[in-house]
């Protein structure tokens, strides 16, 4: 016997040795059908995974909302790990999605790829308008849809059998982010708005 049995499934005993076999024993310790699939030679495809979808990364933008031609908005994405249940091949398993590239498409006809999600201005310590991996500048004022695609890398798990990579990427649009973009005007003023707010050209 290779491994004790799985405390969730009280009764049966789970065999998963090293010759790639995932033998469940029944109740009555009667050898079930061994598991053809759990093999290392398996191939698994991203095809594969209908049950494991992977899920959106939630997006920000700064300002939030709007951008000012010439000056840079800055985007970011909190993609992460994520590790779902379900049957893959008919089996049991556990699917993985990591992940490994960032596309975005400010709308404008430009786009970018990075390796990470990028952050906030804050977060990384920099004053507002700075040039980030993931900021964009706008040449005209416009109303634009900005759509970010992650990419994710995927493995695959029968039981403890360790994981072991799909074939394949799979790709997740994010909700697209809605600017506009205006021009920023200054002006000359007669006296301190502050104290004037009613003052010529406040």
């Amino acid at each position: 016997m290779c491994a004790h049995g799985d405390p969730a499934k009280p009764g049966i005993t789970s065999i998963p040795c090293g010759n790639g076999q995932f033998l469940p024993l029944a109740r009555n310790n009667t050898p079930a059908t061994p598991c053809t699939v759990c093999s290392p030679d398996t191939i698994v495809r991203i095809s594969d995974l209908q049950n494991f979808p992977a899920y959106a990364a939630p997006t920000g933008m700064e300002p939030n909302g709007w951008a000012i031609v010439g000056l840079a908005t800055n985007f970011w994405a909190t993609a992460s790990t994520q590790i779902s249940e379900g049957l893959l091949l008919g089996q049991p398993a556990q699917v993985m999605f990591t992940p490994t590239g960032y596309h975005w498409n400010y709308g404008d006809s430009n786009t970018t790829s990075t390796a990470t999600g990028g952050a906030s201005w804050d977060d990384l310590g920099l004053a507002e308008f700075s040039t980030t991996a993931t900021s964009h500048t706008y040449a005209t004022k416009d109303t634009y849809s900005v759509v970010l695609t992650v990419e994710y890398h995927a493995d695959y798990s029968f039981g403890d059998q360790g994981w072991r990579p799909v074939e394949g990427t799979v790709t997740v649009p994010s909700t697209p982010i809605t600017v506009i973009a205006a021009n920023e005007s200054t002006v000359l003023v007669a006296h301190d708005c502050n104290a004037n707010p009613h003052g010529p050209g406040c």
